[in-house]
């Protein structure tokens, strides 16, 4: 061996800013420094990138390793940079401490931090599945799933009191960042936004268990979370009372979960990896949607991607979106024009309902004065407000306008088109008799099935006034039931509302509107189909209001001046 090759061999370990975890890694990454600051796109495969990090996926010497490389470009993250404190170098020091405390942690390889690369090499965590995609997985399998969820509970209250034991506060902790090894062994990941503290305090301890409670809270029960609560108190060691910290916690995740939607919300007509925004021929202008960050198995178009000029090329000719061959008219009124068409987005043909409104009279004088956003604007954003808080809902695909200065000429919204029987073929599958060929037992289990369509569909408007919206226009041919345990899909968000406050009499409002949309439309919406519509509403897991019949009477009350002539023609529409 000559000197320059001893020389080349040794010189890894004498990079500024280059660090291992032990003579292991260093032995592993020796020689191949300049392969991780430059990884090719032949031996590594990029599964993540935003302005700030960009992730790679690869093998070293036989072991699957994940390569993060930091290239945030604000003034704050060069001078960090400048002075060697970047985040790859904050995640090798904690996982270094958290190994030495026995919290489960990603093993972190090495870390750089020098004008050559600011990057960070871990071992992948196997089997890996995220905490999210693990309890979406266990929610499928029944009460086998229930039993290994509760199993998981008291591996996380173990594992988040050893990480705060070890003087850990992880900044962004939330069922993503934290995978689940072998064993259904729970491992921290992205300890790059972790902190080292010499003691953590109540109010960081809260903080930690806010952000674990918002992220939790639609795939656990509440008394899953109280019994991880309670655990994490026996394991950590703090004082204080059950209830002292339960309240703690639910006023942390109150604030924790305005903050993270409201964040969301911003997002929605920016330029980002799930939006963009588009300038077409003859003046239209709007946003629309790249890729979809949360929706059910009932959109096709969520599992897709789209790119910017896909929707160009589909939205060449925003008039010709109304007329053609495949073009099957829905409504044509007045007050507006809905087709039903498929649309042309590269490889991909997605069903959709194109909506252009008509505003006549006083509404163009009003958008004219006031300069009113328009209807499919609020639709466009209110639908994506509803998926981020775990609503199913019609995906909105796109909004154009089409202005004149500041004033409002014309505008188009295009949704996805979700095939699903509405809300008033439940009622009528509850009390239709065995048909032809059809067992009583058959007819009893369809019978079961639509009546837990009735506690769903009131479940589902209790959570969408106690989440701060109003639905003025809740009728069966709005709300669609999917699945083989019914679930609601909202469509047509154009009655959505945000009001600062949603009173009492703006819940028994919208409550009404859907049981007289159910009398109107439905021949087989009896009583008894109503009443439990009503009683999912009042009774939500944990809480109740008192006796059903004083909201009975005040629903009747509020709906005594509502015409009722238009039955027929609900029915005929929805059918």
């Amino acid at each position: 061996m000559t000197a320059s090759s001893a020389k080349d061999n040794a010189s890894p370990a004498r990079i500024d800013g280059l660090r291992f975890a032990g003579p292991a890694a260093e032995a592993m990454l020796r020689g191949r420094v300049d392969e991780v600051c430059r990884p090719a796109p032949d031996a590594w495969q990029q599964v993540k990138h935003n302005p700030s990090r960009t992730v790679y996926r690869g093998q070293i010497d036989g072991t699957e390793v994940y390569l993060k490389h930091f290239h945030a470009r604000s003034l704050s993250a060069r001078l960090k940079r400048a002075l060697g404190l970047s985040g790859a170098v904050r995640e090798l020091a904690v996982s270094r401490r958290l190994a030495e405390a026995g919290a489960a942690a990603v093993p972190v390889l090495a870390a750089m931090c020098a004008p050559e690369g600011h990057w960070v090499l871990t071992e992948a965590v196997h089997p890996g599945p995220s905490l999210e995609a693990w309890h979406a997985a266990q929610s499928a399998r029944g009460a086998a799933g229930r039993e290994d969820v509760a199993r998981m509970s008291g591996r996380l209250a173990r594992l988040l009191a050893a990480v705060h034991a070890a003087g850990v506060v992880h900044m962004d902790l939330h069922c993503g960042n934290v995978m689940v090894g072998s064993g259904g062994r729970p491992v921290l990941m992205d300890l790059h936004r972790a902190k080292c503290k010499r003691r953590v305090s109540r109010r960081l301890r809260v903080m930690n268990l806010a952000q674990l409670c918002h992220d939790r809270t639609p795939t656990t029960t509440r008394t899953q979370r109280l019994r991880f609560l309670k655990q994490y108190l026996r394991f950590s060691g703090v004082g204080g009372t059950l209830r002292g910290w339960e309240m703690l916690v639910a006023l942390s995740t109150e604030r924790h979960t305005k903050r993270q939607y409201a964040q969301r919300d911003r997002r929605i007509f920016r330029q980002n990896k799930y939006f963009a925004p588009v300038s077409l021929a003859g003046g239209w202008k709007g946003h629309v949607v790249l890729a979809s960050k949360r929706a059910g198995d009932y959109s096709r178009a969520a599992a897709m991607a789209f790119t910017p000029e896909q929707w160009h090329k589909a939205l060449g000719d925003v008039g010709g979106l109304f007329g053609g061959r495949d073009v099957t008219v829905v409504k044509d009124t007045p007050s507006g024009m809905v087709v039903r068409r498929d649309l042309a987005l590269g490889q991909h043909a997605v069903s959709v309902f194109v909506k252009r409104p008509r505003r006549r009279g006083l509404k163009w004088l009003l958008d004219g004065l006031l300069l009113r956003r328009s209807r499919p604007r609020w639709a466009f954003k209110h639908g994506h407000m509803l998926l981020a808080r775990r609503f199913d809902t019609a995906l909105p695909l796109a909004v154009l306008e089409r202005r004149c200065g500041p004033v409002l000429l014309d505008s188009i919204l295009i949704t996805e088109a979700v095939d699903a029987p509405g809300a008033w073929h439940y009622f009528g599958e509850a009390s239709r008799a065995a048909g032809p060929g059809e067992t009583a037992a058959d007819a009893r289990r369809r019978q079961t099935r639509a009546r837990r369509a009735f506690w769903s569909l009131g479940r589902v408007v209790r959570r969408l006034h106690d989440a701060g919206f109003s639905h003025r226009d809740l009728k069966t041919v709005n709300i669609l039931m999917y699945g083989r345990q019914p679930r609601a899909v909202f469509v047509d968000l154009d009655g959505v509302r945000r009001p600062a406050v949603v009173t009492l009499r703006r819940r028994l409002r919208d409550v009404g509107r859907l049981l007289w949309a159910l009398l109107s439309a439905t021949p087989h919406a009896s009583s008894a189909c109503r009443l439990r519509v009503l009683l999912g509403y009042l009774a939500p897991p944990g809480r109740a209001w008192g006796s059903y019949r004083t909201y009975w009477r005040v629903i009747e009350r509020l709906g005594r001046g509502r015409p009722l002539a238009s039955a027929a023609a609900d029915r005929g529409a929805e059918r």
